[in-house]
């Protein structure tokens, strides 16, 4: 059957036509933020080459090689603190030995490895109630890590003759 009286078509909700022009505006807006920004960003970056622009025409030849000699005594100072920061200075050894020796102990040879850190000490002494007094203050001496004795032996004078080895602290040689 054919109707013959139109119908009204159906209305939208008052919301969603709201939504639809807040949405065709905030898109609006984006666009033209993209362009304000775009513009913004271009004439900085216009701005930032006229600075490096200047500071190249500034810079003398002069002022160039100073900042090269300046940047290779920067990097040789840097290389000199590695250097000193690694440095070992084992002449403060002597000093804690001459402490902890008793007077009647002879050292006849004294070698030090400092990389290792050890030192090999070689003496003569009167007696073994000596040296065993001159090991246990070596062994009780705070720069001594460790004491060993390796070899003891009589000579023919009498005298007792002996061979230390010691670990000593890394912090002595610094």
């Amino acid at each position: 059957m054919v109707e013959l009286i139109p119908k009204e078509a159906p209305r939208l909700p008052k919301w969603l036509n709201t939504l639809f022009y807040v949405s065709f505006a905030l898109l609006f807006l984006s666009i033209i933020g993209y362009f304000i920004l775009d513009n913004s960003i271009k004439s900085s970056q216009k701005n930032l080459d006229d600075l490096k622009e200047t500071l190249v025409k500034n810079k003398t030849t002069e002022k160039v090689a100073l900042e090269r000699e300046i940047i290779n005594y920067d990097r040789k100072i840097d290389n000199l603190s590695v250097l000193l920061s690694q440095h070992l200075v084992p002449s403060g050894i002597f000093a804690l030995r001459q402490d902890s020796c008793l007077p009647q102990v002879y050292y006849s040879q004294f070698s030090l490895d400092a990389k290792q850190a050890s030192l090999f000490l070689s003496g003569t002494t009167q007696s073994f109630e000596t040296l065993d007094q001159q090991f246990l203050v070596l062994k009780g001496s705070d720069w001594v890590e460790e004491a060993k004795l390796d070899k003891i032996s009589i000579s023919k004078e009498g005298k007792v003759t002996f061979d230390l080895s010691l670990s000593i602290n890394q912090s002595v040689l610094r």
